[in-house]
């Protein structure tokens, strides 16, 4: 953890301070997002400050040196109710409706007072959250304090399409939160989504008013990693001549749908010599683990577990994707797909469902790699098989995959907190 005492205490006169907020440090696209941000406006010369309620996770150990991390402490949950009920601006029946649904306090109002306390003492300029339970956290800290910070709420995903989900799968407490999430973001300084289709959302579930809505497409990293020498994954399914890969990267969540991955390299595996790995996971997850055990099950009932590898969580899934015949991202929607660029930067052919949002946008509709609809089996299997079949340009994919830089994303957030571009 770094001096966070000693640096809030330098002339606020020379440097402005920015903020970010984190749940924890899951392996998750939004979190990385938020470390790449920090990391990027602190090389600006501003002063950088990373909040977190929960400082564990496969990423904990990714915290760029230059920032000041901060580990929130939790009130006791009378105490952060109480804190949540005296943010002005009303949202009160929010509040109580969603306690009375849930049957218990959510957790992260516990960190509402410690968020208000830092705001007071740190008073940055700007102070940037990533999902939706630390969203509602910081607003109404922030009201409750009553500081000239401006809270700013990332959209990652689609709240419409998550709480149906959580509705049809009797998992998570999404669609529970959606009226506290409506009061919370229509006062939040802006909410900045990394889609087109988030944004949609935002305003038309949400019900946020479109000029406060900015749409930022996420930074993806390149340096240190397409650049790096082409050197094989040590996993034992690559070496030379060996049967082509297809690849799954993400989170073991029913989101990702990789059942259906699955189900269409089983079918494509009976047209061509083919194997599957699928990244991911988070060991210190019981639900994760749980479906990891579930998609292995699937594998062997289908006749192709000794196909089917699940590798677990890779810090750095580069190599895979430099080795790899092809990326595959079979979600039933996305927020943005961060998983699709590094893809195309490592010069990968990408098939993924057309789902929303994100997919489309990143592959301009099908140019840089095939779409086929959500939850479609035998579509998807066909696709990975003429995918096969085809000679891709790595070239071609890396230049799409350099339009979504860190630089541009830092001037796009830049100009949106401040109302300025960003000077280098």
């Amino acid at each position: 953890m770094h001096d966070y005492e000693a640096s809030i205490g330098r002339d606020k006169a020379q440097t402005e301070r920015v903020a970010f907020l984190l749940e924890n440090f899951s392996g998750g696209g939004a979190e990385r997002v938020i470390l790449d941000l920090a990391e990027g406006f602190s090389a600006l010369g501003y002063d950088v400050d990373l909040l977190v309620c929960e400082a564990h996770g496969v990423l904990l150990d990714s915290i760029p040196s230059s920032i000041n991390l901060v580990v929130l402490k939790p009130a006791n949950q009378l105490t952060g109710l109480w804190a949540a009920l005296g943010a002005p601006g009303g949202g009160l029946s929010a509040i109580l409706s969603c306690i009375a649904v849930i049957r218990k306090i959510p957790r992260s109002m516990r960190f509402i007072p410690a968020i208000g306390d830092y705001l007071q003492r740190a008073c940055p300029s700007v102070l940037l959250s990533a999902l939706p339970k630390s969203n509602i956290a910081a607003v109404l800290a922030q009201a409750r304090v009553g500081v000239s910070t401006r809270i700013f709420v990332g959209a990652h995903i689609s709240m419409l399409l998550r709480s149906q989900q959580g509705r049809d799968t009797g998992r998570g407490q999404a669609h529970h939160m959606i009226p506290l999430l409506r009061h919370c973001y229509s006062r939040a300084a802006g909410v900045i989504a990394v889609s087109e289709g988030v944004a949609k959302d935002a305003v038309s579930f949400l019900h946020v008013d479109p000029d406060r809505v900015h749409i930022v497409y996420n930074p993806i990293t390149v340096s240190g990693n397409v650049k790096e020498v082409d050197e094989l994954p040590s996993h034992r399914w690559f070496f030379p001549g060996a049967a082509p890969v297809v690849l799954g990267i993400g989170r073991l969540v029913a989101q990702k749908n990789f059942p259906l991955l699955i189900e269409a390299f089983a079918r494509a595996r009976l047209r061509a010599d083919i194997r599957l790995i699928i990244l991911g996971g988070d060991e210190s997850s019981a639900e994760q683990m749980a479906h990891r055990k579930e998609l292995l099950e699937l594998a062997v009932g289908l006749g192709v577990g000794s196909d089917v590898d699940l590798a677990g969580y890779q810090p750095n899934p580069y190599h895979y994707l430099r080795a790899a015949r092809m990326f595959v991202l079979s979600s039933d929607y996305e927020g943005f797909g961060n998983v699709i660029v590094e893809a195309l930067l490592a010069g990968c052919p990408v098939v993924s469902s057309d789902c929303p949002s994100g997919p489309a946008e990143i592959l301009d509709n099908g140019q840089y790699g095939l779409l086929t609809p959500v939850n479609d089996i035998e579509q998807l299997a066909e696709a990975i098989v003429t995918t096969l079949d085809t000679v891709s340009d790595p070239q071609k994919l890396r230049q799409r995959g350099l339009e979504f830089s860190l630089e541009r994303a830092l001037d796009d957030y830049h100009q949106v907190f401040f109302d300025k571009p960003a000077i280098a």
